[in-house]
């Protein structure tokens, strides 16, 4: 039985960071009007929505704390804040901000949302609790699955209707466990695996099979050096919160990163772990997985505070620095004829999907310290 659908659970959305708009999400818009297709179960979809108000909700508020904090710190007038907050800040409360988020995605993917209503048997629902039954666990607090489970059994439903089965994508055990006993969904937790399956032979999909074996070692040269270039730029536009330990107050500075060195993730026959997400008209999008070393570094202002005078008092600055490794996917686009090789090829497109957000920097002090002070 082939595959006649694709379908994500909410963990992936949460995993791909809610970016409905770029990254590998974005590319899920090829199965627009194919037979094979998005399907979407209506708890998901709602799940989604309930995570990208938060988002919002947030973005808002950080956005609204800046422009106060620029008032105090940057001496901004009112009258720049609130031309700033009018730009900066919608009208429309998180929900609708939320809401025009999913249905443009939906859209744009031409996502089929499958109804909990008229799909599901409440009885059994209740069979399957009772009973322990996937995706209810023998044990914990099986009320949690009620919505994976209704999910589930609307996703089998719509499948069996269809005599096709589905290709989920999920990162939860619960799912997990019901696709292993179903004969209608089976589950992968890669999204760009799972797009993979539904990418038709090609010439695009053979350049691909190709460069895994060569660029592990640096070939070709052309491409390697580009991709090293792209991968510096993107390392050094991370945003990294740092973290430290001091017996003192501390304020920290900008945190720059640096790329020190790059590989490729491989499998057994050390061939690098590309998946092609998508392959067609002189256009292939591969998801690679790359380990990645970078420098950390920054400088923390440190003070005491005068127990006299109640205030802070800067004492000087502490410089640190610290070596990150991370294992990351990275987008990559190519143009061109692939049927004449890869001298007609060309790297058009690179984007960092995933990289830490913060990094602890240990136990700082001032760098004016000598050795018996630190004694």
């Amino acid at each position: 039985m082939d595959y006649g659908a694709i379908t994500i659970d909410t963990s992936i959305f949460d995993e791909k960071g809610l970016g409905l708009e770029s990254g590998i999400l974005k590319t899920l818009e090829q199965f627009n009007g194919r037979p094979s297709h998005l399907v979407l179960s209506e708890i998901v979809v709602r799940e989604v929505h309930s995570h990208l108000k938060k988002k919002a909700a947030d973005a808002r508020e950080q956005v609204l704390k800046a422009l106060r904090e620029s008032k105090k710190h940057l001496s901004v007038s009112e009258d720049e804040v609130t031309l700033a907050k009018e730009a900066l800040v919608p009208e429309l409360d998180d929900g609708e901000v939320a809401k025009q988020r999913l249905q443009a995605f939906v859209g744009a993917t031409g996502a089929e949302i499958i109804p909990a209503a008229g799909k599901v048997d409440l009885g059994q629902i209740i069979g399957r609790y009772f009973q322990s039954e996937p995706p209810f666990a023998a044990s914990g607090n099986k009320k949690n699955e009620f919505p994976d489970a209704i999910a589930l059994l609307s996703l089998e439903s719509w499948a069996k209707e269809h005599d096709c089965k589905i290709l989920a994508v999920a990162k939860d055990a619960d799912w997990k466990r019901f696709a292993d006993e179903s004969e209608y969904i089976d589950l992968l937790e890669d999204l760009a695996e799972a797009i993979s399956k539904f990418q038709p032979p090609s010439d695009a999909i053979e350049f691909c099979s190709e460069i895994s074996k060569t660029l592990p070692q640096g070939n070709p040269d052309e491409l390697f050096d580009l991709l090293h270039m792209y991968l510096s730029e993107a390392v050094g536009e991370i945003d990294l919160y740092p973290e430290a330990n001091s017996q003192f107050f501390y304020e920290p500075d900008f945190v720059e990163v640096s790329l020190e060195d790059f590989d490729f993730v491989t499998d057994k026959a050390g061939n690098a772990l590309l998946q092609p997400v998508q392959g067609q008209d002189g256009l292939l999008i591969v998801e690679a997985k790359i380990n990645i070393t970078a420098t950390a570094s920054t400088t923390f202002s440190l003070s005491v505070r005068d127990s006299i005078d109640k205030d802070y008092v800067t004492i000087g600055d502490a410089s640190a620095s610290e070596t990150i490794e991370f294992e990351s996917e990275v987008l990559l686009t190519f143009e061109g004829d692939f049927s004449q090789g890869e001298q007609e090829v060309e790297l058009t497109g690179f984007e960092l999907l995933s990289y830490p957000k913060e990094v602890d920097f240990g136990e700082i002090e001032p760098d004016w310290w000598s050795e018996d002070q630190r004694v």
